[in-house]
């Protein structure tokens, strides 16, 4: 009797299991878009339209946060300068902020690229 009850635990954990998983994980990046909605929202009206700020958001899993990374291509750092303070507030406890500077080329690496 017992055993049985043991094998048909078993059997339904290992049925139901991953759908409860993936529910969770639905669930994790669904939030993660609202964020990204808010946070992109939040972004165009402090620039008053569409920019070339990037927003991008992960959802957090095992062990590690949720990431919100703000970012704007080289010469464009005063547009991610005049958006991150409105965009500080809205970035949930279990995410991170990440607000990443353009990447500066030396003129070395341009010279050789050419």
């Amino acid at each position: 009797m017992i055993a049985g009850v043991l094998v048909l635990t078993l059997l339904l954990a290992l049925t139901m299991g991953p759908f409860v998983w993936r529910a969770a994980a639905d669930r994790r990046e669904e939030r993660a878009l609202r964020v990204r909605a808010e946070i992109h929202a939040a972004a165009l009206r402090a620039l008053g339209g569409e920019s070339f700020v990037a927003v991008q958001v992960s959802a957090p899993a095992l062990g590690r946060p949720g990431r919100v990374i703000v970012a704007a291509p080289t010469g464009y750092e005063t547009l991610v300068q005049r958006v991150w303070p409105r965009v500080i507030g809205l970035v949930p406890p279990d995410y991170e902020l990440i607000v990443k500077p353009a990447e500066r080329r030396e003129a070395a690496e341009l010279s050789r690229a050419a």
